[in-house]
């Protein structure tokens, strides 16, 4: 009879158990973070006094039934409470770590300060080196002057009282720096009054445009110059107008506002000869070669027989060369603000002088100059037809 009532106690003990058992996984599912740890701590403690009581129980049935069931029912009540207590356990280490279920929330650690990196001083800063030296600007050639002079007379005189073959004079200040040549300053001076003056005040417009070639004067160590000067546009000022072409031997002073004159003058092709070096780097290596016409076809203005004068001088600025050819006394080629064409040049002296195109298309006969063949060819077209002139070029002295 007490056998039955302890082993039905005993049954009661382990329903109580595995209810105890439910209700702690439904509480750890419910309870909050910081709960845990006490329960889990509190179960812990109840599963041990149910371990003790358990065994005394077992104790007390082994001494009813003289030990034969002790076996059987002492290890049937550990793994029913171990695997209950297991599965509660294994339950609350799925949702934390593992040292979190058993010791609750880990507490925070602090670092441990760094250790200071030693920290070598920054070497001072290089000096910046000093800026290099500007470069010397190449010194410029200084500007060389000259004063030139032409003779005039007049040739016809409107407006003053000047009468034809009264003696002028045309006056012109010239500058270069060793590859041009050019006009500052020009007056034209006639029967002793200034008729022209470049420094007048301008109230109006100035087409201006000037050019000068040096060549060598007939007394050496002294050189001579062909002018071309055009001042022109409408004015209400002092300063007149004016056009000079020596090499046409042809030149005209006027002004059209009150008083208004009008002087046209006969200029002498080249300036009186200035001693001194020459202006241009060009002027000691020009061409001048004597020639003479050999033959002729068609209205040729010269006759076979006629003595020439050649000159050819290459202008670096314009990569082209001026020439000039004269014969019989009349300028061939070059007339003027003409003589202007493509050459070839070795060692700054013309060998070689081509321009196809004839008056009518550039202001001059056509002409072909070979220095090498010493000779030269011109023609042209006119009113009377095609001519051409053929030129043989003196030996070189």
């Amino acid at each position: 009879m007490r056998y039955r009532d302890e082993r039905d106690a005993l049954r009661g003990r382990v329903d109580s158990l595995e209810e105890q058992l439910a209700s702690a996984r439904k509480e750890l599912e419910d309870q909050g973070d910081e709960g845990r740890a006490a329960r889990v701590e509190q179960l812990e403690r109840q599963m041990d006094e149910a371990r003790r009581v358990l065994d005394q129980l077992g104790r007390e049935l082994d001494d009813l039934r003289g030990g034969p069931k002790r076996s059987l029912i002492v290890p049937v009540l550990a793994t029913i409470a171990g695997v209950g207590f297991c599965a509660m356990v294994a339950g609350y280490a799925m949702r934390r770590p593992e040292s979190y279920a058993i010791n609750g929330p880990p507490r925070p650690v602090a670092a441990p300060p760094p250790e200071p990196v030693p920290v070598s001083p920054a070497p001072p800063p290089e000096p910046a080196p000093p800026p290099p030296e500007p470069a010397a600007p190449a010194p410029e050639k200084p500007l060389a002057t000259r004063t030139a002079t032409w003779k005039a007379t007049v040739a016809r005189a409107t407006g003053l009282p000047l009468s034809a073959g009264a003696p002028c004079t045309v006056e012109a200040k010239l500058t270069s720096s060793g590859d041009d040549l050019r006009v500052p300053a020009l007056d034209v001076v006639c029967g002793g009054r200034a008729i022209y003056r470049s420094s007048d005040p301008l109230n109006g417009m100035s087409m201006f445009r000037s050019g000068v070639e040096e060549d060598r004067g007939a007394a050496p160590g002294t050189y001579v110059y062909a002018l071309s000067y055009d001042d022109k546009g409408t004015r209400a000022g002092e300063r007149a107008e004016v056009s000079l072409d020596s090499l046409g031997r042809t030149g005209a002073v006027w002004r059209d506002s009150a008083p208004a004159y009008r002087v046209e003058l006969t200029l002498s092709p080249q300036s009186a000869p200035a001693g001194g070096e020459p202006l241009l780097d060009a002027t000691g290596k020009a061409l001048r070669r004597s020639a003479r016409v050999t033959e002729t076809t068609g209205p040729s203005p010269v006759k076979a027989g006629a003595r020439c004068a050649l000159r050819s001088s290459w202008i670096p600025r314009s990569d082209k060369c001026r020439t000039r050819i004269e014969c019989g006394g009349r300028m061939l080629y070059g007339a003027g603000t003409t003589g202007m064409s493509g050459c070839a040049v070795e060692e700054g002296r013309v060998v070689r002088v081509h321009d196809g195109n004839t008056t009518q298309n550039g202001g001059d006969p056509a002409l072909d100059l070979d220095v090498a063949a010493g000779r030269a060819t011109l023609r042209d077209e006119g009113k009377g037809g095609a001519w051409t002139a053929g030129i043989e070029l003196d030996p070189s002295e």
